[in-house]
């Protein structure tokens, strides 16, 4: 009878593949844990080097290094327990940041091949580990222990501690600048620079605190313990900065652990988006000097505006404490959920981010009052409005400030919206006024009636100045070959395109319903060039006048007889149709709109251009070319808003809202 098997346990390969090819999922997330492990090995200096032509990063720190028998209990040993082991200080004082020695591993979720290369104690140690041997080794029947490849030499110009030679990376470096990757590896960090004699270059170039790229950007600002450097560097600060630890310094204490840090709040979301497209807007937590989780703030599903202006960083030591189990979940880029010291922090933060919610709405809406009347156009509108209208135009107008918008531009429409509505408000005021005025008081009624003119005349200049940005963007968009196909629904729906004294009118729409179908039919009979020259075909009443309006390819030029005809069977089907109704003397013209004139236009010896107007008119009928339609409707509107500017009221305080630019 055999002997039986010893009961061990063992530790498959497939670790690696769970714990560390699969482990993280960016390239500055891998570095910072190369950067943690010098911190541990009490670096004072660490450099790292992109080569994009041979694609490879270099990380190389002047710590205590390792000898062979490190190498092989600590490196290569997956679960090696540091802190056990090295004990709960570094030599120089320092806490470590590693605690279940799988970070290492984490450099083959971005590269095939690390080379490492280490000294201590001049004892030089080499070797090379390559993640598709790894991988063929966990894939084989029997799997054996992985041995790396022992390299016969230690480049000569490494003096001291560790080197890290990255290739066959799996991330393209292709769009990685510099910059970027010194931003992201900074704000993964709190211990960089000379305060923590702890120096990190990425191509020669130092990261500082500076670097996390927030300061510029954060408008109010909520400290928890001594954050004087920060703050200073906090240059746009709209307002001094609150110290709210005094505040949950009971609630700390009876949770027995500690918090620090900070939480702002920017002005434009969108400065919360980096130049490498990172999302900023969130709240990250540190242990150790070094980012445990990225981001906290969904945990508390906050859905009120001013979350979409949060940014902070949350140092919690007590969440990594040495006697207390681990706290991060085995991706090491988040923390358990469940775990109670993270329910004390997530019960705390959520009460702060409760009082900075208050806060945030209070200061906007006073600040944003604030910023409008720095406009002198706004401030003297403002000056000129009375009692509750005054109140509640500038509660309103500090609101636009706690409002979700893309861009400035959006809130100064907002603003001059705003300002409309308060004028038709106050007009309303007056209005109320009527019943207590007395009959021989004609100059102030008469007065009234001239202020409810002055608004009627500004909505309408606004309605003129939107419509010649749309006249605008149509001159930008069109092209030669869509033209027709832009134009063909917009223009039947806005005629004064065509004429700006055409407006739509009210009341006709059973009548444009059988003139557009009769249109549609005999639309439907046309042949041959007619039909090919057909784009479509329409009516509307407009201005006491029957408009049809037919648009022609801006490629086919349509014979003068052709035209005419065609005009005649529209005219006369459609008065056939108006006899019976109430527009039934209102007069019918008929607008062609086409690329290219009749091929008579150009007949000096015979119709000639003259001929083409007279005799399209004689069927109440006109050309209009699509090149000119845009061009003449923008100089109707134009010499309407110079002239119109000249006795609108509110025109100058627009076009001072429109020409403000905040400050930054």
């Amino acid at each position: 009878m055999s002997q039986p098997r010893e009961l061990v346990m063992s530790i498959s390969l497939n670790a690696l593949e769970h714990l560390g090819i699969n482990l993280y999922s960016n390239m500055p997330a891998v570095l910072s844990e190369i950067v943690a492990n010098a911190w541990d090995a009490d670096a004072e200096n660490v450099t790292v080097t992109v080569d994009k032509a041979k694609e490879t990063i270099t990380i190389e720190d002047d710590g205590m290094g390792m000898n062979r028998d490190g190498v092989i209990d600590r490196f290569l040993t997956v679960g090696f327990k540091r802190r056990e082991t090295l004990g709960k200080i570094t030599p120089s004082g320092r806490n470590p940041m590693g605690r279940k020695g799988i970070g290492k591993l984490s450099i083959f979720s971005i590269s095939q091949i690390a080379e490492v290369y280490t000294i201590q104690d001049k004892e030089r140690t080499a070797f090379k580990m390559d993640s598709e041997v790894i991988r063929k080794a966990i894939t084989g029947n029997i799997q054996k222990p992985y041995k790396p490849e022992e390299l016969k030499s230690v480049p000569s110009d490494l003096k001291k501690g560790t080197r890290i030679v990255l290739s066959g990376l799996s991330k393209s470096l292709s769009g990685m600048t510099v910059e970027g990757l010194k931003r992201r590896v900074a704000r993964r960090f709190s211990v960089i620079g000379p305060k923590f004699n702890f120096k990190v270059t990425v191509n020669g170039t130092a990261i500082g605190p500076d670097d996390r790229a927030y300061h510029n950007a954060i408008e109010y600002l909520w400290i928890y313990g001594q954050q004087n450097d920060f703050v200073k560097s906090c240059k746009h600060l709209a307002r001094d900065h609150e110290d709210r630890l005094q505040a949950i310094q009971a609630e700390l204490s009876k949770s027995k652990i500690s918090l620090s840090g900070w939480i702002g709040t920017v002005s434009s979301p969108s400065q919360l988006k980096d130049e490498e497209g990172d999302n900023l807007n969130r709240l990250a937590v540190f242990m150790r000097g070094k980012m445990a989780q990225e981001d906290i703030l969904d945990e508390f599903g906050q859905k009120e505006i001013y979350a979409d202006y949060i940014i902070g960083e949350l140092h919690c030591e007590q969440l990594d404490l040495d006697n207390h189990s681990d706290i991060a979940t085995s991706s090491r880029q988040s923390l358990k959920q469940d775990d109670p010291r993270f329910e004390v922090l997530r019960k705390i933060v959520l009460s702060e981010l409760r009082h900075i919610a208050g806060k945030w709405s209070d200061w906007r809406r006073s600040d944003g009052t604030k910023t409008a009347a720095s406009v002198p156009a706004v401030s003297a509108w403002l000056n000129n409005l009375h009692g509750d209208t005054k109140k509640k135009a500038e509660r309103w107008i500090g609101r636009l400030n706690t409002i979700r918008s893309p861009d400035e531009s959006d809130k100064k429409e907002l603003l001059k919206a705003s300002i409309l509505a308060f004028e038709s408000y106050r007009r309303k005021e007056e209005l109320d006024r009527l019943e207590n005025i007395k009959d021989e008081n004609l100059e102030q009624i008469l007065e009234i009636f001239q202020n409810i003119d002055d608004l009627e005349l500004s909505y309408y200049g606004q309605i003129v100045k939107l419509r010649v940005q749309v006249i605008r963007t149509l001159q930008n968009k069109l092209k030669e070959n869509d033209k027709e196909l832009v134009l063909r629904d917009y223009i039947f729906e806005h005629l004064w395109l065509l004429d700006p004294g055409w407006e739509r009118a009210k009341g006709t729409e059973h009548a444009e319903t059988q003139v557009n179908e009769f249109l549609k039919k005999n639309s439907g009979e046309l042949k041959g060039a007619e039909k090919k020259a057909r784009i479509d075909i329409g009516y509307r009443t407009t201005g006491g006048k029957h408009v049809i309006v037919e648009l022609k390819r801006a490629s086919i030029a349509v014979p003068l007889d052709d035209l005419t005809k065609q005009i005649r069977k529209y005219r006369d089907g459609a008065k056939r149709i108006l006899e019976k109704t109430s527009f039934k003397d209102w007069p019918i013209e008929i607008i062609c709109l086409v690329g290219k004139p009749p091929p008579e236009w150009n007949d000096a010896s015979g119709t000639g251009r003259k001929g083409v107007i007279e005799s399209l008119k004689a069927v109440d009928a006109r050309l209009v070319f699509y090149d000119e339609l845009l061009t003449n409707a923008q100089q109707a509107y134009g010499d309407y808003l110079e002239e119109h500017a000249k006795v609108d009221k509110l025109w100058g305080v627009f076009e001072a809202i429109n020409d403000f630019a905040p400050p930054k």
